[in-house]
């Protein structure tokens, strides 16, 4: 879908919508493209993307605390991600892929004593991070991705967490949480954001902001140490 058709189709609809709000959605087609593989195309990126755009814009509530661009950011994502489960099939080979994944994550978790990153599980299934990546988001793609899916490392498992009281307790560490990293350095906070939110690798993040790859990764690990000791 062309920017102008884009604008005619958000008029007639009376949706507030901007050509920013379409390069967002073009910079994050693009940005998943990179992680797929050479069957998905930008084209039908952009297009369920723009889809999960017009979605928010007809559904946003600004009661709910969260800006527009937020809100929509997730939806594009999620309606992208819903289109590579569509363009994926759950084969034989993505099954296994999911299987040999949340197999290491669960030994992972079982030996360090908590959920391990992307990297830790990419070295121990002797993957590159770059492969691992591209696999994990196609793991991701072939389940029934909701827009609000966090793309954390879990095991596919049913636990506690669920519980009201449990859901209880992680909103309020959560919002601890929240308040501890609103108090880290401005550095510190800006490789959060783009390592977790954004999901930049190591590498792209030491272009951004003029470091070592090795660099980055020691502030990442020496901040989330200082964030669980404080959040104990």
């Amino acid at each position: 879908m062309a920017l102008d058709q884009y604008l005619q189709i958000a008029n007639k609809e009376k949706l507030k919508l901007t050509p920013e709000h379409y390069s967002l959605v073009k910079r994050t087609a693009l940005y998943l493209k990179t992680r797929l593989p050479a069957n998905i195309e930008v084209e039908d990126l952009m297009q369920s993307g723009l889809e999960g755009l017009m979605q928010a814009s007809s559904s946003y509530d600004d009661s709910r605390g969260v800006t527009f661009d937020q809100f929509a950011r997730t939806r594009i994502r999620g309606a992208m991600l819903d289109e590579v489960r569509r363009l994926s099939p759950a084969t034989r080979t993505t099954i296994n892929i999911k299987r040999e994944q949340n197999a290491a994550i669960s030994h992972l978790s079982n030996h360090l004593g908590r959920t391990p990153t992307s990297t830790e599980v990419a070295v121990y299934l002797g993957k590159d991070i770059e492969t691992f990546e591209k696999e994990r988001l196609i793991a991701q793609g072939s389940d029934s991705v909701s827009s609000d899916a966090s793309p954390d490392l879990v095991p596919d498992q049913h636990d506690e967490a669920s519980e009201p009281s449990n859901v209880l307790e992680k909103q309020e560490t959560l919002d601890e949480l929240k308040n501890l990293i609103g108090d880290l350095p401005e550095r510190s906070q800006l490789i959060l954001s783009l390592y977790y939110v954004e999901e930049l690798t190591l590498k792209e993040i030491a272009d951004v902001i003029s470091v070592s790859e090795s660099r980055v990764s020691q502030i990442l690990t020496e901040t989330a140490t200082k964030l669980r000791a404080r959040l104990k």
